[in-house]
């Protein structure tokens, strides 16, 4: 379980930096021609991966009290 969250901070750090690059160019991130994800939607998936990473971390302590 460790590794999955620590796979889901890395995303999230790196979702992060593109999301801050996206707003700070005022630009969307093409993927295909024509096409492009915006900043807001980089961020909303830093913060799913966020949460992801906290709840299997909380996760793993509840289990260990027990």
């Amino acid at each position: 379980m460790k590794a999955i969250v620590n796979i889901a901070l890395v995303v999230a750090f790196v979702s992060l930096v593109v999301g801050i690059i996206s707003r700070l160019t005022v630009t969307p991130i093409p993927l295909a021609p024509g096409k492009g994800i915006e900043a807001r939607a980089f961020l909303a998936f830093t913060n799913t991966c966020l949460l992801i990473a906290i709840t299997l971390t909380l996760l793993k302590i509840a289990k260990g009290k027990q």
